[in-house]
């Protein structure tokens, strides 16, 4: 069982929890020390609550304490803080698993690949849409040409949370609000969607076109649409928003093929909805004859019960357990489902050419 420690992500952040609970539940992973949180009594709380008896007040206190007794370190922190952190444990080896978005600027992770050795170095970024079965399921249609030629990916990530703040937390927080050249809402929403196109297609845009507005009271970009072009004349949208009433995260997949179709909701897991060019339209689930259920992961309960947001991290977690077992080895550690700097880095250059493309109002090559 591998050794973590958190630097970020106490119990009262909407990240921690999730990671906690997820890294630990397949018995992959045991969280043995932290740095959960800059405040004292929430960082001293968090530590109590979840028992975990190595506790630090700073960050860069257990990196020094723990570099050799863990086997990686989980950065939870807020998005601003994640390069300064992710540096440090670059440069001391220390296997890092990053929650998305890596850092914020093009320019911070252009620098992270330079220093990048990946014989010294591991480092993972936690997108775990794609850890959900049926989504893997569609991935593994689509490369099985189910779809035929893909003609267009269409993925939406609508949330009302700039208009109707969730009550279970504390929202937005402060640096939510503060846009960089790539808008925050890109960062927090929009690699996700970049990560779920190529989890998906296995491909790069080469050209997006992008709007950005600001409907509430913030004064932040709060909804971006962006139309992508790929090079075998893929078409490509994503509509990500923090105002859109009704939405309480509207995860969204729609893949257009030329012999079928798929629909995903992520508020509606366990059905992938596809439609075939006979007419016929069929809901597949858990219960249903699908290549992913060799994986035992995919049914830790049987169909009828769903598996959710927590699975899909855990699902994920396992995976991020493979890599580094491969990588202690000194062993190539590639994985389909496990993502790292250079995906993050395809993330940010598309972030960036998109705040490009809506300041020059028109298509910019990626």
């Amino acid at each position: 069982m591998f050794k973590l420690a958190f630097i970020g992500g106490s119990i009262d952040s909407i990240a921690g929890y999730p990671h906690f609970i997820a890294s630990q539940m397949d018995k992959r992973f045991e969280v043995v020390a932290g740095a959960f949180s800059t405040q004292k009594e929430i960082n001293k709380k968090t530590a109590e609550v979840w028992k975990i008896e190595r506790l630090y007040h700073q960050w860069r206190e257990l990196i020094k304490k723990e570099k050799n007794n863990v086997d990686a370190v989980v950065v939870l922190t807020p998005t601003p803080l994640h390069y300064e952190i992710i540096l440090e444990l670059l440069q001391e080896n220390i296997p890092v698993i990053c929650e998305k978005p890596l850092v914020s600027s093009l320019k911070e992770a252009e620098t992270l690949q330079n220093i990048f050795d990946e014989k010294k170095n591991f480092l993972v970024i936690t997108n775990n849409y794609s850890g959900y079965p049926m989504v893997r399921e569609l991935q593994y249609k689509i490369a099985q040409k189910e779809f035929g030629d893909i003609l267009q990916i269409r993925l939406k990530m609508p949330q009302e949370s700039f208009l109707r703040p969730p009550k279970s937390v504390k929202y937005p927080q402060k640096w939510r609000l503060q846009d960089g050249f790539i808008p925050m809402i890109s960062l927090d929403l929009g690699t996700h969607l970049h990560h779920l196109a190529y989890f998906l297609l296995q491909k790069e845009p080469k050209s997006v076109i992008a709007t950005y507005n600001s409907f509430s009271q913030y004064g932040v970009v709060d909804d971006v649409n962006m139309m992508l072009q790929y090079y075998d004349d893929i078409e490509g949208n994503m509509w990500l928003s923090k105002t859109a009433l009704g939405n309480r995260n509207g995860l969204h997949i729609e893949i257009y093929g030329t012999k079928a179709s798929a629909l995903w909701h992520q508020e509606n897991p366990e059905k992938l909805e596809c439609s075939y060019n006979n007419g016929k339209k069929v809901i597949i689930d858990r219960g249903s004859d699908i290549d992913m259920l060799a994986n035992p992961l995919y049914s830790r309960m049987t169909p009828g019960h769903p598996a959710g947001f927590i699975e899909s991290f855990a699902n994920l977690y396992n995976d991020i357990a493979n890599a580094l077992e491969l990588f202690k080895e000194k062993k190539e550690y590639l994985s389909q489902y496990v993502y790292g700097l250079d995906h993050a880095c395809n993330g940010l250059k598309l972030l960036h050419k998109t705040s490009i493309s809506h300041k020059e109002k028109k298509w910019i090559n990626i």
